[in-house]
């Protein structure tokens, strides 16, 4: 007897049932059994990918989570870590917002592009102050982005993630390149979640938030230079 293309056990058999084909496995809710997959898993998504369970969730949440006695200690470590990465972030990421304006103002007082001069220290303190604002008002958004949306981070994976970005940070400023420091932020988050666990990373952020990187390069180019074209166009 058969209902929806399975075989029902009958008197004498020793099959338990049969499917006929992989679509009804997914129309039933089924899997091949296996020693790490129960059979019934619940109803099928609508892209055919059966949903985890509830206990390989919890497992790999255990396994993604720090022990208390580790949690303590990195907890207290990343405090460190966090300010280390505020020093390398004002050391990069501020020069890089006020370079122009420091450019600009030495070329108003000096009378040429040389810019021999040390840099004035309130241009500096409002470059510090502005960064701030800027991360009381938006910053909340990137941080949740980061740290919550794009893997779990836990006190050790933190403290991994901060004191790699940070000692990039420091190396490129050292060099003297430019570089982002959220773009290291997110390659540590991304690369620590994958090494703690394979399926902690949503891949799918991830890919968007590369794309928005290849849009925002051309995005502020092309509106600098209308802005320029605008400026030569109507007083220089």
């Amino acid at each position: 007897m058969k209902i929806n293309g399975a075989s029902l056990v009958t008197p004498g058999s020793i099959r338990v049932h049969e499917l006929t084909s992989p679509a009804s496995n997914a129309s039933l809710g089924l899997r091949y059994n296996n020693s790490t997959a129960p059979l019934f898993s619940g109803p099928a998504s609508k892209d055919g990918v059966l949903p985890m369970d509830s206990d390989a969730k919890s497992d790999l949440e255990i396994e993604n989570s720090d022990k208390p006695e580790t949690a303590r200690l990195f907890t207290f470590l990343q405090v460190l870590t966090a300010t280390f990465g505020s020093f390398a972030h004002g050391g990069n990421d501020v020069s890089n917002a006020i370079g122009p304006l420091i450019a600009v103002w030495m070329v108003y007082f000096e009378g040429n592009v040389r810019q021999e001069a040390e840099t004035p220290l309130g241009i500096l303190f409002f470059g510090g102050f502005g960064i701030s604002v800027g991360l009381w008002i938006w910053g909340r958004r990137v941080m949740k982005t980061i740290g919550e949306d794009l893997t779990k981070i836990t006190p050790s994976s933190g403290f991994s993630i901060e004191l790699g970005a940070a000692l990039t940070v420091l190396l490129a400023s050292k060099v003297g390149i430019p570089i982002s420091t959220t773009h290291c932020k997110v390659g540590s988050v991304v690369f620590v979640g994958y090494t703690r666990s394979r399926q902690g990373v949503d891949w799918k952020l991830f890919r968007n938030i590369i794309f928005a990187w290849m849009v925002t390069l051309p995005v502020a180019g092309g509106l600098s230079a209308a802005l320029m074209a605008i400026f030569q166009a109507a007083a220089l």
